[in-house]
């Protein structure tokens, strides 16, 4: 199955999931590298960068409002598809720990 990247960020003042989305159909690698690349290009998140490259616990790091992941979707779906089942789970995960967070409506895909 083919992978893609997603960068989230939580706003504080609504408590909003906003999900920006990779173009999905990537190798593992080339999704795990694009998050690399994303990391790197922000000096204050040199230490989430080093985190990301020894290899970050189920594919996702965490900076402050800020998240990123890998994961895969099936071949020829659109990536949004499987971005809306991991950002339900992120957001249920949330709300157990009492926030109470809500999903924005997913954007199409983008070239982070």
């Amino acid at each position: 199955m083919p992978w893609n990247h997603m960068q989230i960020s939580i706003k504080a003042d609504d408590l909003l999931i906003l999900p920006q989305i990779g173009p999905g159909e990537m190798t593992r690698e080339q999704a795990h590298t694009e998050v690399q690349n994303l990391l790197d290009r922000i000096p204050q998140l040199a230490t989430t960068a080093a985190t990301w490259r020894r290899g970050a616990k189920d594919d996702t790091v965490f900076s402050g409002p800020l998240v990123w992941c890998i994961y895969e979707h099936p071949a020829g779906e659109d990536p949004r598809l499987a971005a809306q089942v991991w950002l339900d789970d992120y957001a249920a995960t949330m709300r157990t720990a009492g926030l109470d967070v809500q999903i924005a409506k997913l954007p199409p895909p983008t070239d982070l």
